[in-house]
């Protein structure tokens, strides 16, 4: 392995004693990003003697001892990623070590709260797998368990000093899941590795021990069905291994003897000099050199995955949902383990979503994903999080699975499911589930009532519209009345009486709906979209409806049938996100009866972009922004692209390289227009950014400008954000004398000013009047703002 030292250059400064806070100096506007992640999904936990630190699936959370006060750490406060596998503690030195699966460590001065990220470990790209499964700290190095062996690492000169991979006769690269350096079981210093294949053991301090000759492996009784090794511990001069399906004693060397507390995986293992607590899947293990050792239940901890001990013998454990407890070892044999309290951060009780939708007084709803016991959450306007599932909604009690949500006019927040049909939350919180006892949904055939939600949308009458798959009506209207209509499938243009597989619906502003078509045969195929005229809605009689579902070419037709998002932009087009780009049809309000309509593949206006905009680019979704531009959820990150003169130019194209975007996976985009927030929804979280376009005033106000004063320090420039402007405006930033600084033209209601001139150069210290002209004939505003160097 390179022995190189790659120190990531973003640093956060972070005062991480009893708070956490972020002191930016990150360049790519770290200011403007909230990380939204859950800290429900523990992962591993460390202590100090001030400190526990819980490792999640969001982020890490500290609990100070003492006053209990809780402080969390994101990829938006200079963490190098979400999802750490890994944590450890290192209390002589002040510093918190994190490993993540994709290989990166970061290091955190727990004094200074500087955060730096070493990659080294992440760029052996001679390995496939390169996660950190486990540090432990050993004297001036740390021994970290990764997808491929064993790697030492110098925390004092921050570079890889060692690292094994080929650990005896094991496979090479094969993956040590956790490593314990002991004295005590073998009666010289010894590394033991947790592996698939058993344990290897090796004298620490050998003459060369990336020769697998240096090491002896030790194997679980079982043969060739002998459990994988995934955790290990020692007490009173014995080794014990936790595995797939119980703890085994060594007896003597390559002697293991099954201790029968568990059938179940034991995935950690954590000992003081007198006991060691392990945790295995619904249990607590107490194990003691005595022989008495114990498995319990614990109270309010269902999957509990990891477990220490302080020095005052008392024990914290982490769960997969609950967050952390504290409390005393059970002394009886049986019995539950009761604790003193469990602390959770505020949040979702899950972090990945589906889809996004924002109602208009500023809640945002988000759907879950496709799996048993997700639901669906609100994030409300002052930052408090609900959940709605059949863990916490006695209404939704064996419901999940719901991957669509829609808020609509009048504060009602609507869900679908993946086969249990749609739920509503009214605004004073009442829960209501529709299925085929009342409402006109109907289950598939032979579902026994399992009734698969393909999309959700509202009319511009307040009326909702509902998809189907998989039944024979698959459109459903519920007026805002309360009653139900049915809808048989659309027959003609390709589209046959069994294509009833509907999908993602949108209705545009002539209360067209546009219908994702899936594969009757395959619903995870699409055929490409309908768009279909009501008229009067309960009236089948006078609908018109056009089916596109032929791939096109040379920029007209669709980029693919693989449609995915449908959005109407500001001008009244119509964008089509498919799995090779965006079109857009220009609406007329007639397409669904105008042969002439086809799609249009937008062009970039700077041709060495090359022709077509984002071409090829799988697009999971769109949004507009008060500003009109179009947001992208791709894989390749997040775009904005705006129409210019020619065609459209790029305005942000965010990644992980870029931002604190926590993968290139976007999978959902929505825009809340009053604050400017974009919410992004990516396969490893949620996260948003404060973008300088929000609804328009629809007369001239006086503008706001924040903050003020401004202060640059050295060359880095500050954002200014210029509000209160109508739809189109023409702004001037001059000097007292009526010098012009600069110009800028914004279309929204925010613009974000970087204190630069026409040069490019950051301004000078003093004061200077902004000045906003509408553009169409609104009149002017003023502002004023002082910069200080």
């Amino acid at each position: 392995m390179r022995r190189t030292c790659f120190c990531f250059a973003i640093t956060l400064t972070l005062a991480l004693g009893i708070s956490l806070f972020a002191q930016t100096v990150q360049a790519q506007e770290v200011n403007a990003w909230t990380a939204h992640t859950s800290f429900g999904g523990a992962i591993d936990l460390t202590l100090t003697s001030t400190h526990t630190w819980v490792a999640t699936s969001g982020g890490i959370y500290s609990v100070e001892h003492t006053s209990g006060s809780i402080s969390r750490l994101t990829v938006v406060d200079g963490l190098a990623n979400v999802g750490a596998s890994a944590i450890a503690a290192d209390e002589i030195r002040s510093l918190l070590w994190v490993g993540y699966d994709t290989g990166l460590l970061d290091r955190i001065d727990t004094q200074t709260g500087v955060i730096t990220t070493f990659r080294d470990i992440e760029r052996a790209d001679q390995f496939s797998d390169r996660g950190i499964n486990r540090i432990r700290i050993q004297g001036d190095s740390l021994m970290i368990a990764t997808e491929f062996g064993i790697v030492v690492f110098d925390p004092l000169k921050s570079e890889v000093r060692d690292s094994y991979s080929r650990l005896g006769n094991l496979p090479v690269a094969a993956a040590v899941q956790d490593v314990l350096i002991d004295a005590s079981v073998a009666g010289v210093q010894t590394i033991w590795a947790a592996t698939a294949e058993g344990i290897a053991r090796a004298p620490l301090h050998g003459v060369n021990l990336k020769d697998p000759g240096s090491w002896t492996t030790e194997n679980i009784p079982g043969g060739t069905n002998a459990p994988a090794v995934l955790a290990l511990a020692q007490v009173g001069g014995v080794l014990y291994a936790g595995t797939e399906s119980d703890v085994f004693i060594r007896i003597a060397p390559g002697n293991y003897q099954k201790l029968g507390l568990t059938g179940r995986p034991v995935s950690q293992m954590a000992a003081n000099s007198e006991t060691i607590v392990a945790t295995a899947q619904f249990t607590l293990l107490v194990i003691r050199p005595t022989g008495f050792h114990t498995a319990h239940a614990v109270d309010g901890m269902p999957f509990p995955v990891a477990s220490k001990l302080d020095g005052a013998g008392r024990l914290w454990i982490v769960d997969a949902f609950s967050g952390l407890g504290n409390g005393n070892i059970p002394t009886e044999s049986t019995g539950t383990a009761v604790l003193d309290s469990i602390i959770l951060p505020s949040g979702p009780a899950d972090g990945l979503f589906s889809l996004i939708s924002i109602g208009d007084t500023g809640e945002v709803w988000l759907s879950g994903v496709n799996a048993v016991n997700t639901g669906f959450y609100k994030l409300d306007t002052v930052g408090e999080w609900t959940t709605y599932s059949t863990l916490t909604i006695p209404e939704l009690e064996g419901k999940a699975a719901y991957v669509h949500v829609y808020a609509a006019s009048d504060g009602t927040g609507w869900a679908g499911s993946e086969g249990a049909g749609v739920a509503s939350v009214s605004p004073d919180g009442a829960v209501i589930t529709y299925g085929e006892s009342n409402s006109s949904l109907e289950p598939a055939p032979g579902g026994d009532s399992f009734i698969v939600l393909g999309g959700l949308h509202e009319d511009n009458l307040g009326n909702m519209w509902f998809s189907t798959r998989a039944s024979g009506k698959p459109l459903h209207l519920r007026m805002s009345s309360g009653a139900w209509t049915s809808f048989g499938p659309k027959v003609g243009q390709g589209l046959l009486s069994s294509a009833t597989a509907y999908g993602r619906i949108f209705v545009d502003s002539f209360d067209q709906k546009w219908i994702i078509i899936h594969n009757e045969a395959n619903f995870r195929t699409k055929k490409g979209v309908m768009v279909l005229e009501t008229g009067i809605p309960e009236n089948v009689a006078d609908d018109e409806f056009q089916f596109f579902g032929t791939k096109g070419g040379a920029g007209q037709g669709l980029p693919s049938i693989e449609v995915n998002a449908v959005v109407e932009d500001k001008d009244g087009l119509i964008w089509v996100g498919t799995e090779s780009g965006p079109a857009y049809f220009i609406n007329t309000g007639i397409v669904a009866r105008d042969q002439s309509a086809i799609a249009i593949w937008p062009q970039w206006a700077d041709r060495s972009n090359g022709t077509f905009l984002l071409f090829s680019l799988n697009i999971h979704d769109m949004a507009v922004d008060p500003a009109g531009r179009i947001w992208f959820a791709t894989d390749d990150g997040a775009w904005l692209a705006q129409a210019v003169e020619g065609g459209y130019e790029q305005v942000y194209h965010f990644t992980t390289e870029n931002s604190p975007l926590f993968s290139n996976e976007v999978l959902a985009v929505a825009v809340d227009d009053d604050s400017g927030e974009v919410y992004f929804s990516t396969d490893r979280g949620l996260i948003s950014f404060a973008s300088d376009a929000i609804a328009p005033v629809n007369k001239v106000v006086d503008l706001k400008v924040f903050p003020n004063p401004v202060r640059i320090n050295g060359d880095q420039a500050p954002e200014v954000f210029i509000e209160g402007l109508v739809p189109a405006t023409s702004i001037r930033i001059v000097t007292p004398a009526g010098y012009i600084v600069r110009r800028l033209e914004a279309r929204g209601g925010r613009i974000r000013w970087d204190a630069r001139d026409e040069n490019g150069n950051l301004v000078s210290s003093g004061v200077y009047l902004i000045i906003a002209v509408g553009q169409n004939d609104e009149g002017t505003a003023y502002g004023k703002i002082a910069i200080i160097h």
